[in-house]
């Protein structure tokens, strides 16, 4: 029950940030600090963990401010910022079986239109599995491109990416093929 009152007041805290404007990302930044010595994650870690995913935060950044929207790429980056520092405070005291669990529960309503909580339980659980792989294979691709001499840049743009969607589908091949000789419909 703990673990779905902390999923569920995380993700009302991600639908709130962006409903509310600059007077109140202050109250956001408490909560973010709050969170962090709660949950001992530490400035440095929390830093290497924005990193990793400051790319996709720049590039909607960069879509705003391409449409004219200079005041809401600010927004968008310290919203998404904010975000990602409270999901690495969550991950941190929640584990996939328990983040699973919470998602089954709360998927028993499903069941009116045939949609068993399990399922959704288990897609969850192989997503979650599947993101460091991916990271993985993407860092591959990279390391060999560099290691051929070419850049990583937008001209070189379909060498990462056709290598990295033929191992995604590949993957979801096995794991489709897996959960059949397993029995799972």
């Amino acid at each position: 029950m703990f673990n779905t009152v902390k999923f569920l007041s995380i993700f009302a805290y991600t639908i709130s940030i962006f409903f509310f404007d600059w007077p109140y990302i202050a109250a956001y930044l408490l909560i973010n600090i709050t969170a962090m010595i709660l949950c001992r994650v530490s400035p440095p870690a929390a830093a290497r963990y924005i990193l990793s995913f400051l790319p996709f935060v720049l590039l909607a950044a960069v879509f705003n401010l391409a449409l004219g929207y200079v005041k809401d790429a600010i927004y968008l980056t310290v919203r998404l910022i904010f975000i990602c520092n409270i999901t690495q405070c969550y991950k941190k005291v929640v584990s996939t079986k328990d983040l699973c669990k919470v998602i089954e529960g709360l998927s028993r309503p499903l069941r009116a239109f045939n949609i068993d909580g399990k399922d959704v339980s288990l897609m969850v659980s192989i997503s979650l599995a599947f993101i460091p792989v991916l990271r993985r294979d993407f860092d591959q691709i990279k390391m060999a491109l560099k290691a051929k001499g070419m850049k990583i840049n937008a001209q070189n743009f379909k060498y990462i990416v056709k290598p990295f969607f033929v191992g995604i589908l590949s993957r979801t091949s096995e794991i489709s093929q897996a959960l059949r000789a397993k029995g799972y419909q």
